[in-house]
C-alpha cells in the first residue's frame, strides 16, 4: 500500500506530490528530487486533511532543507 502526500518545502508557495510506503514522521529524513537534483530533507510537520480537499491531497508533509 502506498500513501500519496503533498510536499511543501521550506514554506515555498509551490508544492509537489510524492508517494511513500508509509507516512513520513516528524524529524525523519527523506530524499526527494528538487529542481531535478536529489536532496535530503527533514520532515518538520505532517498535517492530515480529513476530507482530502486541499488540492486533492489527504496528507500534507512540510519539510525543510535545514537538517541539523
Amino acid at each position: 500500500m502506498t500513501v500519496n502526500c503533498r510536499i511543501s518545502i521550506d514554506n515555498r508557495p509551490d508544492a509537489t506530490d510524492a508517494v511513500f510506503q508509509a507516512v513520513p514522521r516528524i524529524g525523519e529524513s527523506i530524499s526527494l528530487s528538487v529542481d531535478g537534483s536529489p536532496q535530503d530533507l527533514r520532515v518538520s510537520r505532517v498535517v492530515h486533511v480529513p476530507s482530502g480537499t486541499l488540492d486533492g491531497a489527504a496528507i500534507i508533509v512540510e519539510v525543510t532543507t535545514n537538517i541539523l
